[in-house]
């Protein structure tokens, strides 16, 4: 996929002025390097202020770690997990993989779950902040505007062990895939104008995990993105 060349940081929406750097979307670590070496993705980068790019580094981590016990199942997404373990049992990052594993919890807020069941929490924040990142790029690659930060918007997970969102169904199943990343992230998206440009964008990772967003555009002054946007914007 040949690399963007933009005079803006989508990150922050100024000029964009050195030092910059390269940022991955999605993030490069959530490909394996195994899967790197076989199939030499041509991934998406789009160049941003460097410390804009630094801001989101910890996040970043800990989204590929939270969500990478999902991607078992898959070719990519099982050497993926494989390497997550590997490096924890080699040392690196034991802090943050054993954090994800603490996520794991049998008794939930003191609820005994059935028999081979265990919930799954997550600092849903951070993770909501880097879905959000991921989608802010591709809106920048796909349409050449800075989608800002503060713009409201709803994130829906759905789980390989769960059917894909009714709405993911039937504004996205028939649109043509957007990712040229083997086995590893897709997307697609679909604007309605006539819903003061409602844009709803679907990403599949490691063909196994679900990730939708909604929004309108950032210019909207509906009663609904009213109450949502910050008082300062």
């Amino acid at each position: 996929m040949q690399k963007s060349k933009p005079t803006i940081c989508y990150l922050c929406g100024k000029a964009l002025t050195a030092p910059t750097s390269a940022d991955h979307v999605p993030p490069k670590q959530l490909y394996a390097k195994e899967v790197r070496k076989k199939h030499s993705p041509n991934l998406l980068t789009i160049d941003v202020h460097a410390e804009c790019n630094k801001s989101f580094q910890h996040d970043e981590d800990y989204f590929a770690n939270t969500l990478a016990p999902f991607a078992r199942g898959s070719y990519a997404g099982t050497a993926f997990l494989q390497e997550v373990f590997a490096k924890y049992a080699s040392g690196e990052k034991q802090k943050l993989v054993g954090k994800i594993l603490n996520e794991f919890q049998r008794t939930p807020g003191g609820i005994l779950l059935p028999p081979g069941l265990v919930a799954k929490r997550f600092e849903g924040d951070r993770l909501h902040r880097i879905a959000w990142k991921i989608v802010r790029g591709l809106y920048f690659h796909e349409l050449g505007e800075v989608l800002p930060e503060n713009t409201p918007n709803n994130l829906q997970i759905a789980a390989p062990d769960k059917p894909p969102p009714v709405e993911f169904l039937h504004a996205l199943y028939d649109r043509p895939s957007r990712g040229q990343y083997p086995d590893v992230f897709d997307y697609k998206y679909v604007t309605v104008p006539q819903l003061n440009d409602f844009h709803y964008w679907g990403m599949l990772f490691w063909d196994r995990l679900i990730l939708t967003m909604a929004f309108h555009n950032p210019a909207c002054k509906c009663d609904h993105c009213s109450k949502l946007r910050p008082a300062a914007d």
